[in-house]
């Protein structure tokens, strides 16, 4: 009499197949996420041959909502901050040839200081006595983007009816604008080497 195979219940097959289609799974998302997002190197950066977004990781963060004290409209400080909040004009350089772009997050901090600057200019001198053009530009792309992006994150009023403030010290989940902003001057350090070596 010959030896007898062990018997296979159908949880345990159940369970290895289970098994073995997670994994196939796993290994196809992987594959096709590293096929499936061209990284920078992908474009040739000429003519329309660039990517919708700028190919750099950014990490989600909590961003708590707080009343600053600091980016002032009126002061020397305040305008300092606001300055620094766009290195070298928020232009990146990318491709061969070192193409110039602005990143949209970069365009829309330099709009807030135009029109932070266009608010405290004096009104009664003629010269200034309306916005400029670049004020309104800005305005309406603030108005565009805020649009486009149409977040949809519920801001809660202090009290039950409209009437009050609406609460301020929230917690946001937001990308983190500070690794933008790192990896802009990262990337102008860079254009600059390139550039001394021309």
């Amino acid at each position: 009499m010959g030896r007898s195979l062990p018997k296979i219940t159908l949880t345990n097959l159940s369970l290895s197949l289970l098994c073995l289609s997670v994994a196939f799974k796993l290994t196809l998302t992987i594959w096709l996420r590293k096929y499936d997002s061209p990284g920078a190197d992908a474009y040739s950066y000429v003519g329309v041959d660039y990517p919708e977004t700028w190919p750099i990781d950014v990490p989600k963060v909590l961003l708590a909502s707080d009343a600053s004290h600091r980016y002032q409209m009126d002061t020397a400080d305040g305008a300092a901050e606001w300055a620094s909040l766009t290195p070298g004009n928020g232009t990146v350089f990318l491709g061969e040839e070192r193409r110039p772009y602005t990143i949209s997050m970069m365009h829309q901090l330099r709009c807030m200081n135009i029109i932070r600057e266009s608010i405290l200019e004096d009104r009664s001198v003629p010269e200034t006595s309306q916005p400029s053009d670049l004020a309104r530009h800005c305005l309406n792309y603030l108005k565009q983007m805020m649009l486009c992006r149409a977040d949809t994150y519920m801001e809660s009023f202090w009290y039950d009816n409209s009437d009050g403030p609406i609460d301020l010290w929230s917690m946001y989940e937001c990308k983190d604008w500070g690794a933008v902003h790192e990896a802009v001057k990262k990337n102008q350090r860079d254009y600059e080497l390139w550039d001394e070596r021309r």
